[in-house]
């Protein structure tokens, strides 16, 4: 009796998936750094995914290599895949950074605008900024809470508030211009900036410092590089 083969899971999926990881180049570079071990790599593509792992494709020291990253466990679907995948990245940063979250060390920053990370001020203010901008606009809302919340603070605050809000975000978000073509000059593309615009405008300052960080590190490694150039420089003359 002819033994039926059982077809992968993810395979109709591989394509997309790779693509997901594709979109974040330093996700696919952490995973050749750390997985691979390969802590110079320059550059890293995923090429295809099972249930068992995933394939990379990365360029160290002018070679290409091959590196097969393992799951803990088979997996069955799409979505167990995009948790394991975030869940490799999360480890493979952890792990490259350190434990200091301001130093590049060999974790390799992307350009690209990402969701902030929400500590829990951050989540109070955004749900109470949610709800005062919900009830300016919304005020005959016929839900007890919010009714009593429009009467304890009073229509003329919500709508001082909502408009302070408003400010507050749009300068957050002429801030980020700023960051990411000044400061990160020539690490950010134009996609780059307005994607960070958008999200700091929607999220304000947990995004804006994520960015500034980002920022501030790639005008320090532009720094160095220029000292570098010129004290190579002032070497060839000497020798001359």
């Amino acid at each position: 009796m002819q033994r039926r083969v059982q077809k992968d899971p993810l395979a109709e999926y591989s394509t997309r998936l790779c693509a997901y990881i594709n979109s974040q180049p330093a996700v696919a570079l952490s995973y050749a750094r750390y997985f691979g071990e390969y802590p110079t790599a320059t550059k890293a593509t995923m090429t295809s995914i099972d249930q068992n792992g995933f394939d990379i494709v990365c360029h160290d020291q002018g070679e290409e290599h091959e590196v097969r990253v393992t799951f803990g466990h088979p997996l069955h679907a799409a979505s167990q895949a995009k948790h394991e995948l975030d869940t490799l990245a999360k480890e493979a940063e952890t792990a490259l950074r350190g434990n200091d979250p301001q130093s590049q060390n060999l974790m390799p920053d992307s350009p690209s605008a990402m969701l902030p990370d929400l500590d829990t001020l951050a989540t109070v203010l955004l749900c109470m900024g949610s709800v005062v901008i919900y009830l300016n606009f919304f005020p005959n809302t016929t839900n007890p809470t919010l009714q009593w919340v429009l009467k304890t603070v009073g229509p003329w605050r919500i709508q001082l508030i909502v408009q302070g809000l408003a400010i507050a975000h749009i300068i957050e978000s002429l801030v980020s211009v700023y960051f990411t073509v000044v400061v990160g000059q020539g690490f950010f593309q134009t996609a780059d900036v307005v994607q960070w615009a958008l999200v700091v405008i929607v999220f304000g300052y947990p995004s804006l410092f994520h960015l500034i960080r980002l920022a501030s590190r790639q005008q320090q490694q532009r720094v160095a590089q220029a000292q570098v150039s010129t004290q190579g420089q002032a070497q060839e003359q000497a020798s001359e």
